[in-house]
């Protein structure tokens, strides 16, 4: 696939005391510029769904409601997704690898693209060579190996090379948040 064509795609799915639920989906380039941005009305589950989902309302809303919905909402089709709520690692949808991303304070690997597996379905990914490399966490049953894996290693090394590639969930977690507040 060329770098052209790559469109990440970062999900959040955000919870507010006062507000509700909601989410978003921002949809960038392999340079990290946003191509579309798509977010959830607040969700405020009613006491008897409190009642009747008990513990599971939150993972039911994170992903059967607002996950599946903002990705059926998308104009685009997307390379991959990256969250931050493993979660949402529970989303099924076979068409779209979804991957946990976070930073970490690791020391640095070798060289841009050089990863360390830390379970079969878990790696450190070096995508810079001054940086330090991030942790991709994938679905249980996901090996961190062959064309999925490696597309998805070559998509953010590349994209390392312009940007910090886990920046752009913060990016969204900030826009929800001017949402939550209504401060746009």
């Amino acid at each position: 696939m060329s770098v052209e064509n790559v469109k990440l795609a970062y999900g959040i799915a955000y919870s507010s005391s006062s507000k509700g639920y909601l989410g978003a989906i921002l949809i960038t380039d392999y340079k990290g510029f946003p191509l579309e941005f798509r977010y959830t009305d607040p969700i405020v589950p009613t006491k008897i769904q409190q009642v009747l989902y008990g513990e599971g309302l939150e993972k039911y809303l994170k992903i059967d409601v607002i996950t599946d919905s903002l990705i059926k909402a998308l104009s685009q089709d997307i390379s991959v997704l990256f969250v931050e709520d493993e979660d949402i690692l529970a989303y099924k949808n076979s068409k779209i690898p979804i991957v946990r991303l976070s930073s970490t304070k690791a020391s640095p690997l070798s060289a841009a693209g050089d990863y360390q597996k830390i379970k079969k379905n878990e790696v450190l990914l070096q995508t810079s060579h001054a940086k330090c490399p991030i942790r991709l966490l994938f679905k249980d049953d996901f090996v961190c190996e062959g064309t999925i894996f490696d597309s998805i290693v070559e998509m953010l090394v590349d994209a390392g090379k312009f940007m910090d590639v886990d920046e752009p969930l913060s990016r969204v977690q900030k826009t929800l948040e001017l949402i939550c507040n209504q401060e746009i």
